[in-house]
């Protein structure tokens, strides 16, 4: 009896566990397998976070203190000047067209060395700086003056960036005339809050450019939020909202704008809003007195402002 049981077990035994001995070994062979996905997806995924902790660390520094910029630049932070050489194409064709109307353009078509291509370019984008171009020449080792004329606490003055008297100072490897609107933007503001006539566009730039604010694109922002301290002016970024800017300008708080392209700039572009008059925006843009003179409603420029910042002094 015990013999016939000890074989049947065994009989039964070597029947069950015949089928289940690769049921187990394919289990355990799917569980393998299941592990190095893991395994691998994990792997991939520290590597993708090194990845990306390495890349932040590169570009953070760029990201914090020196992005993002306005106005057009041509170089970096150095006191070097780069104005670029011989005029293009579009450039001679523009100084042409505009000889026709204007003889006294016509020395620079006959002595074009003495305009470097960037100088002859502003000119042929810009009209209303013929007064600066045309006497560029005379006025490259000229020193910017110590004081702003029109410094007058309580009112803005409506400085231009290509103004003789500090438009050939150099500025972000370029010259004020070219990449100067933020310091110029600035010294309107100080002035009008402060009184203080030594915070010439200029000095403002001198001041910027040595502490890393100037860079190839222009003006960090930097400059508008946190540099203003510098020159006792106190920065508050406004919500962009039409309540917003009227309030901040009916208490007597000026406004600089960073600019997209539109009315002001093909690039990028600071503009002072002043004050307002008769439910429209009063304007300085240290890049046209025509612009500066004309009144803008709110809603024109809405689209076109990147940033905007309140001030106080």
């Amino acid at each position: 009896m015990n013999e016939r049981f000890e074989n049947d077990l065994a009989c039964y035994l070597h029947y069950d566990d015949a089928p289940r001995r690769p049921a187990r070994a394919r289990r355990r062979k799917r569980a393998r397998k299941h592990c190095a996905r893991r395994f691998f997806a994990r792997c991939c995924g520290v590597l993708y976070l090194c990845a990306g902790v390495v890349l932040l660390a590169r570009v953070w520094p760029a990201l914090v203190s020196a992005t993002p910029y306005s106005g057009a630049g041509t170089g970096g932070a150095s006191a070097s000047v780069s104005l670029g050489g011989e005029w293009d194409a579009q450039t001679r064709l523009a100084i042409e067209t505009l000889a026709a109307a204007h003889p006294e353009v016509q020395p620079m078509l006959d002595e074009p060395s003495r305009w470097p291509a960037d100088v002859a370019a502003l000119l042929a984008r810009n009209e209303e700086a013929l007064g600066f171009v045309l006497a560029y020449p005379s006025l490259i080792d000229a020193a910017p003056p110590a004081r702003v004329e029109e410094a007058v606490r309580g009112s803005f003055p409506t400085l231009l960036q290509w103004d003789a008297r500090w438009g050939c100072t150099p500025y972000g490897g370029s010259i004020l005339a070219i990449t100067g609107c933020g310091p110029t933007a600035l010294s309107v503001v100080a002035c009008g809050l402060t009184g203080d006539a030594s915070l010439t566009p200029a000095a403002i730039a001198a001041w910027a450019q040595r502490q890393g604010y100037a860079g190839a694109d222009g003006t960090s922002w930097e400059l508008m939020r946190s540099g203003c301290e510098h020159f006792g002016l106190y920065a508050q970024e406004l919500s962009l909202t039409e309540a917003a800017v009227f309030g901040a300008l009916e208490a007597g708080q000026p406004i600089i704008c960073s600019m997209r392209p539109g009315d002001f700039t093909t690039a990028g572009h600071f503009i002072v809003l002043t004050g307002t008059q008769d439910g429209l925006l009063c304007v300085v843009d240290p890049n046209s007195p025509a612009r500066s003179a004309s009144l803008w409603e709110y809603s024109r420029l809405e689209p076109q402002i990147k940033n905007l910042w309140a001030y106080t002094a």
